[in-house]
């Protein structure tokens, strides 16, 4: 992470961290080497190596990593590297090479090294026109091809930076998205959630208000946002299907590019596609582009071990291709988050969300814990869902308004009959009172640990529709022989003028 920061857009050039190809200092050639091409680190078997003070990169994952194609031959043990209009011959153990038949010496001969042709990086650059720089500190070499930089260069001016404001300040983590026509920035729906206001920053340092959120889908996690005033930066082309496992594409934010491959795809909640290309972004909602400059992704989360990054397809956007084209006049936004809702919301008992603490405590009637206290009361003997269960709301402190219920119920004496009979009993009073479930799960699945088999249905509103988050789930604790039961409720706002 440190290093990544340092490294400023490629579209500018290097670091000054980075230092030149002499060293004057001494480096120990067993010494760890990491290698990032295009800004992404490198996986090899055969690592870069430092001799006579001198970067050695393996030359064939290195060329074929900027689009050259190589052969080896290996009965006179020669290497020919061939990309474009450039052709390149050199030898092992030689210190002589040629390029498009001119004689070249090298600063190092070629070498072989655990049965790979390792070559002085300097070579590599100024040969096959990538920009080189050996990080002595950190000890990495890094390869920028000028393919590469001329595609950052040319699509990151259509690359945004977005700063949510809460009570008028900024939030200090900021987010990133792609515009989609003068008047319209793509981004997730993480990047803007709960925004109070926001503004967008371009590259060249051009900050926009944001006027409002036109659309927004919580489980696809992705979202549109309206500017105050129009751009005149040209346009992304949104890629709506066709990305390929195992095609490149590059991801851009406002200072930098990498490249990374495409692994696999998932739907979980949503249509997703992600990378095991080492590689972490610095803001939500970073664009992906494939190389024909179409935008086919944002970035939305890591996996717990950082190896796996995910990427909403931008697929799913397809629904709003009719805003592209708009006139600014004629985009209607919801304006910006509000966390009170303008009506109280029924649930499954006489307790409404949106309830004040004093009205909560009059109507439930389970016993409240000792220790019970506001802005959290918490309750047993709770028969909401069963005899014996529990009870727990939470309030927004300052309004004192209630906003998330727990239900929750424990049975060690239950058969798995009669947990489905009990949960399938409490999914027709929910239905009866919301409606259809956007999900619903009823087989006894058994999880990654093994340990928990469940059943589940949720409910999940509409973007801007004044209705709560419903979830009802039971759990076979395979382990402690036990059925838990849970009914949560939770409001989580609209956005509105």
């Amino acid at each position: 992470m440190r290093l990544r920061n340092q490294l400023i857009s490629l579209g500018i050039g290097l670091s000054l961290t980075l230092s030149p190809l002499t060293f004057s200092e001494k480096a120990d050639a067993s010494s760890s080497i990491s290698l990032y091409m295009n800004g992404a680190k490198q996986q090899y078997d055969q690592q870069p190596i430092i001799k006579e003070n001198r970067a050695l990169v393996p030359i064939r994952a290195v060329s074929e990593g900027l689009g050259a194609t190589v052969t080896y031959q290996s009965s006179d043990q020669t290497v020919r590297i061939k990309k474009d209009s450039i052709n390149i011959y050199l030898k092992i153990g030689s210190k002589t090479a040629y390029i498009n038949g001119v004689k070249r010496i090298l600063d190092v001969p070629a070498q072989a090294v655990n049965n790979r042709v390792v070559v002085p990086l300097r070579f590599v650059g100024e040969t096959l026109h990538a920009k080189v720089a050996y990080d002595s500190r950190n000890k990495s070499v890094h390869i920028t091809g000028a393919d590469f930089t001329k595609f950052v260069e040319t699509n990151q001016e259509k690359v945004v930076t977005i700063t949510k404001l809460k009570h008028g300040l900024p939030y200090i983590n900021k987010g990133a998205g792609v515009v989609v026509s003068p008047s319209l920035v793509l981004t997730t729906q993480t990047a803007v959630n709960q925004a109070e206001g926001a503004y967008i920053e371009t590259v060249k340092g051009e900050k926009v208000q944001v006027e409002g959120i036109v659309d927004m889908d919580l489980i696809e996690n992705i979202a549109l946002i309206k500017l105050a005033s129009p751009l005149t930066i040209k346009p992304v082309n949104v890629h709506f299907s066709g990305v390929s496992k195992g095609q490149k594409a590059v991801a851009i934010d406002a200072s930098k590019g990498t490249e990374v491959k495409v692994d696999g795809f998932e739907n979980r909640l949503s249509e997703q596609l992600y990378t095991k290309t080492p590689y972490v972004n610095s803001f939500i909602g970073t664009p992906l582009f494939n190389y024909e400059g179409d935008v086919i992704g944002l970035s939305s989360e890591l996996d717990l071990d950082n190896t796996i990054e995910y990427y909403e397809s931008t697929s799913k956007v397809e629904k709003w291709k009719q805003y592209f084209s708009m006139n600014h006049s004629d985009i209607k936004t919801s304006g910006f988050f509000h966390k009170l809702p303008l009506n109280k919301m029924k649930t499954i008992t006489d307790v409404l969300l949106g309830m004040d603490d004093v009205e909560v405590q009059s109507l439930q009637k389970g016993d409240i814990y000792v220790d019970s206290k506001f802005p959290y009361l918490s309750y047993k003997n709770d028969d909401t869902i069963a005899p014996g269960g529990y009870a727990s709301f939470e309030f927004f402190r300052k309004e004192r308004m209630l906003n998330r219920i727990s239900y929750q119920y424990s049975s060690e004496k239950m058969t798995q009959k009669e947990a489905t009979t009990l949960f399938n009993e409490m999914k027709a009073r929910l239905e009866k009172l919301h409606g259809t479930p956007y999900k619903i799960d009823q087989d006894w699945n058994v999880n990654e640990e093994n340990q928990y088999r469940d059943l589940y249905v949720h409910w999940l509103p509409k973007f801007n529709e004044e209705k709560p988050v419903v979830w009802l789930s039971v759990e076979e604790d395979t382990l402690n022989e036990a059925y838990r039961f849970e009914l949560y409720y939770y409001y989580g706002g609209t956005y509105r003028k």
